[in-house]
């Protein structure tokens, strides 16, 4: 579902969560021979947050489990977390690290939330970044090229948030660099801000191709953004100017991207 990782995301961080350790319920579903994996754990109150500090949803990070905690496969967690039923809770340790997940069916109150903001963020003029001026940064990649929004300006910025172990990141990368050599010979940069350290990018780099002009430990320009599900593209017009924005990986990402590049160019 469209735009589906930054509803998830909203929700995370605006509905109201209790201290309350796995419910009863929960605990009983547990096979009496497993240990609890949420144990020395709870559930995250939406202050508990630190929202410069992006939750990593790859279910590589951070262990995903389904409501009766059985951990989540690859194969299934991207069905489920397209399914619009569903929602997770975050659990943190007592330092407030983020260390696990729990995907749960939405109540009958969330899912009308989750239509509101899905109906709100598809209304032109709703976004807290489209229309607006493009906020300024000044990045270095991987290869020693300098960046910034001042010396960008009159050039289309395609700009992909990303890390290594994201693996909806991962997945549209042969998408991207399809797009890449579309644009090749136009006035448009392409940046992919990642938050990893160089060094486990390089690594990354020898299996995988990627040809945004990548930029390591990108965490500054993540935070400045309100970056907080991954992948997220924006693009910024010739007059630095945001002109598309979206969170997450879904059926229409690409080609919403293309479209939006297209806008831009002419």
């Amino acid at each position: 579902m469209k735009k589906i990782s930054m509803l998830l995301l909203t929700l995370v961080v605006g509905i109201s969560y209790n201290y309350a350790q796995v419910s009863q319920t929960t605990k009983e579903n547990l096979p009496a021979k497993n240990v609890n994996p949420l144990q020395g754990l709870r559930k995250a109150n939406s202050t508990d947050l630190d929202p410069s500090k992006p939750l990593m949803l790859d279910r590589v990070s951070t262990p995903m489990y389904t409501e009766n905690l059985t951990q989540v496969e690859s194969d299934d967690f991207m069905q489920l977390m397209s399914n619009g039923d569903n929602l997770f809770d975050v659990y943190i340790d007592s330092n407030k690290e983020v260390k696990a997940y729990v995907i749960r069916k939405a109540t009958d109150l969330e899912k009308s939330k989750m239509v509101k903001m899905k109906t709100d963020s598809e209304m032109p003029g709703k976004s807290d970044l489209l229309g607006k001026p493009a906020l300024p940064f000044s990045v270095t990649d991987i290869n020693g090229n300098n960046y910034s929004l001042e010396s960008l300006k009159g050039k289309v910025v395609v700009i992909n948030f990303w890390f290594v172990e994201c693996k909806p990141c991962v997945m549209e990368m042969p998408e991207l660099n399809k797009i890449v050599e579309k644009y090749k010979n136009k006035d448009v940069v392409f940046l992919g801000l990642a938050i990893n350290q160089i060094d486990k990018i390089e690594t990354f780099l020898k299996t995988t191709q990627y040809k945004y002009n990548i930029v390591a430990d990108a965490k500054d320009v993540v935070g400045k953004y309100g970056v907080t599900s991954f992948p997220m593209h924006i693009v910024i017009d010739k007059n630095s100017i945001i002109t598309f924005s979206v969170n997450g990986l879904g059926p229409t990402t690409i080609e919403d991207l293309e479209k939006a590049i297209d806008s831009s160019v002419k």
